[in-house]
């Protein structure tokens, strides 16, 4: 009976070791840009608002090298009645020597611990957790020498204050134009976005389109949307508190939303999944006392029943058609009015495939980025019909990077075409 559990949680042992090799293998092959920190901080801030479909797609693309694996570290200690033995002659002498299985002083418990550690070692390289310890040696001035804190600067408004609609778009970045634009593309798959673009303000590290460079501490959602509304990176301390959860999020930081809220203006922000994922809630709360408007709202106010969410809540046809709706009620109001909005359609693993996407492409991935180009192309020709327009600034901007690494090696040729946020 003894010998029964032991091989079971010996087998269960393997099993476990192989899933975490598989599994950082797959974290290394799909987002081999992204920090330990983006996973840690996410990690600490609860998961249990994100998109189930992400993980079952990881087993379903996982499940066979598990097997595959699992076979090839349990074949050594595994009992048959048949030796497999190696004959190598050398000179005029005859060696045998059995390969398999091991021989029976080979201790099965100090095996599966080996496996297990080198598992575990395995995974922390491919996560990037040394590189990072290595990382918190490193001090920085950057806050001391570039940092402008809101004392030290005078921010004048005019006397007709003018509205702001900010447009997160989930991980969009400017190599999904052709080559000949500025991108890293063959061909543009993002048209509506390159001539907005290409027509209106376009930051760029290039002659021609370019974007903002993705740097440490803005590489996931919540960190880009902080580091663009209040010029600090979202650093995380693995001995600090998480975040999310204590009705308080950088209290020591002076953002967007403080700014437009001690100017009066009525703020509100909109999100197609449930924003509490990640801090973001919290963080909008903080700073501006964001009017939170996501899946949980639109369940509440009747829009759709628990039983419609997809992907991460609603999709984006929903969420557009539902900012009008919003827009046009801030609108109405006498003060100016801030609406910041963020898109998921275009999320990994391959986006969500709304039934209006155009089979354009070769890879639905290809195609739900061309969708959502056209969306926003056609909301904001929505907003240039309305009477507040005139009195409206629209800024179109990625959150982060793409995080689905072989979709962009696969497409870009040129090794040294350097990858910017779109804007």
């Amino acid at each position: 009976m003894k010998n029964k559990v032991k091989n079971v949680l010996i087998f269960l042992i393997l099993l476990i070791s192989i899933i975490i090799v598989v599994g950082s293998l797959y974290y290394k092959e799909n987002f081999a840009e992204q920090t330990f920190e983006s996973l840690f901080y996410n990690l600490k801030n609860g998961t249990e608002n994100a998109n189930t479909e992400v993980v079952g797609i990881a087993i379903r693309q996982s499940l066979g090298k598990i097997i595959v694996f699992l076979i090839l570290v349990y074949l050594p200690i595994i009992k048959l009645k048949n030796k497999y033995i190696l004959d190598i002659q050398f000179k005029n002498k005859k060696k045998s020597i059995q390969i398999f299985p091991l021989k029976k002083s080979l201790n099965k418990v100090f095996y599966t611990n080996v496996i297990l550690l080198m598992s575990i070692i395995f995974l922390l390289i491919n996560i990037g957790l040394f590189d990072y310890i290595r990382e918190q040696k490193n001090l920085s001035t950057v806050f001391e020498e570039k940092y402008i804190a809101k004392d030290k600067v005078t921010i004048t408004f005019p006397e007709n204050k003018r509205n702001l609609i900010y447009i997160f778009l989930e991980s969009m970045e400017t190599s999904l134009v052709s080559e000949e634009e500025g991108g890293g593309w063959e061909y543009t798959i993002i048209p509506e976005l390159a001539e907005l673009a290409k027509k209106n303000i376009n930051f760029s590290n290039t002659e021609k389109l370019g974007g903002a460079l993705s740097v440490n501490a803005t590489t996931w959602t919540v960190a880009g949307m902080v580091a663009q509304t209040s010029g600090t990176p979202l650093k995380v301390s693995i001995d600090a508190n998480s975040y999310s959860g204590y009705g308080s999020f950088l209290p020591g930081v002076y953002s967007l939303g403080d700014i437009l809220e001690e100017e009066g203006y009525n703020l509100e922000v909109m999100f197609g999944s449930d924003s509490s994922y990640g801090g973001r809630k919290d963080y909008f709360v903080s700073h501006g006392n964001y009017k939170v408007f996501d899946v949980n709202t639109a369940i509440e106010e009747g829009k759709m029943a628990e039983e419609d969410r997809v992907w991460w809540g609603f999709d984006d046809d929903d969420l557009f058609a539902w900012a009008k709706e919003e827009i046009l009620d801030l609108a109405s109001k006498d003060e100016p009015f801030n609406f910041i909005m963020l898109t998921a359609d275009t999320h990994f693993v391959d986006g969500y495939l709304s039934e209006n996407v155009e089979n354009l492409y070769d890879t639905q991935y290809e195609n739900i980025f061309a969708y959502s180009s056209k969306s926003t192309y056609e909301f904001i020709k929505w907003i240039q019909k309305q009477e507040f327009y005139e009195n409206t600034t629209i800024v179109v901007v990625g959150d982060h990077l793409g995080m689905q690494t072989q979709f962009y090696s696969d497409h870009i040729t040129n090794k040294d075409y350097i990858r910017t946020v779109y804007n």
